[in-house]
Parts: C-alpha cells; structure tokens; sequence
C-alpha cells in the first residue's frame, strides 16, 4: 500500500511500471506506464496540470493505478530528463499523494 511519508517519500514505492520497462518518455526502451511530462510551477509555488497517461486506468486490470494496492503521485525536485533509469535524473522527490478512489 503507498504512503507518503515525508521527508523523502520512499514509502510511496517505486515507479509504476507493470510492464517492466526502463525510465522515460524518450527511452527507446521504455517508458514506465507511470511516466509522465515534467511540469511547471510558478514562482509562487503553484501549478496548474490536467493529466493523461494512455498506459495508466482508473479500471481494474494490470495498469490500474489501484492494482497490488494502490499507487502515489511523486513530484520530483528537477525536470526529468525523459531518458535515465531509474528517475531520469530528477532529484528529490518534494511532494506526493496518495490516489483514492
């Protein structure tokens, strides 16, 4: 079951990948099925994101972000570079959430 126990977040797992493929939007090889675009935020801290990921469902089955107990949302302190295993260069993981239904 994910958590998301602060400060450094691990207890949200590792990336959401049910077909075992490497990191990044760009990997030849890849990419996770929880792999998504970097995001902006604003210098006040906000940021606005509607978000899409063809490789992820809301349904049951293998890709479910709710299979094998549920799935957390991580942001990442840096921009990834859409390529590197196992994060792509991203940095600290700064906030999460866990996805309910």
């Amino acid at each position: 079951m994910p958590a998301c126990e602060p400060p450094e977040f691990a207890s949200a797992g590792a990336d959401f990948n049910p077909d075992q493929k490497h990191h990044g939007l760009e990997n030849p090889e890849g990419p996770h099925a929880g792999d998504m675009p970097n995001l902006t935020v604003k210098a006040n801290g906000t940021a606005k994101v509607t978000g899409w990921d063809p490789l992820m469902t809301l349904t049951e089955g293998d890709h479910s972000v709710f299979a094998n107990g549920g799935t957390a949302l991580v942001i990442h302190a840096k921009a990834d570079d859409m390529k590197s295993d196992p994060a792509g260069n991203a940095g600290d993981r700064i906030a999460c959430g866990v996805i309910t239904r």
